[in-house]
């Protein structure tokens, strides 16, 4: 016969799982995010024909777990350069750079689909 102890405990223990359940689906959400967001910055990356182009410096790392988890997307070694290349910029000659943005599109792209999945994974659909 189950007393309200053990009704309480299980209550507790269902909710441990769904919990942890949450959780993995979450961190598979963003990481399959951040996929598609360093795959598209690497197909839109400006590519200088040499065998360090910008594109091929950018990865992904992870910091944290579970719901403190972050994934930072950023470039290797050319760092310094990218808001140069995201805004354009005034050459020292004079000349007006445009700007050739790659990374704020990625994120419009695909960040809102992922916020709308994340409250779909809350909400239990």
């Amino acid at each position: 016969m189950a007393t309200l102890d053990n009704l309480t405990e299980k209550i507790m223990d269902e909710v441990k799982d769904y919990s942890e359940h949450i959780k993995k689906e979450l961190e598979a959400k963003l990481d399959e995010t951040a996929d598609k967001i360093l795959e598209y910055i690497i197909d839109n990356a400006p590519r200088s024909g040499q065998k360090k182009a910008l594109a091929d410096d950018f990865i992904k790392t992870d910091v944290g777990s579970g719901y403190n988890k972050t994934i930072v997307i950023h470039a290797k070694e050319k760092g310094m350069l990218i808001h140069l290349i995201e805004f354009g910029f005034m050459h020292r000659a004079g000349k007006y750079v445009n700007p050739r943005p790659f990374l704020r599109p990625a994120f419009d792209a695909f960040t809102p689909k992922m916020l709308e999945d994340i409250k779909d994974i809350i909400n239990g659909k």
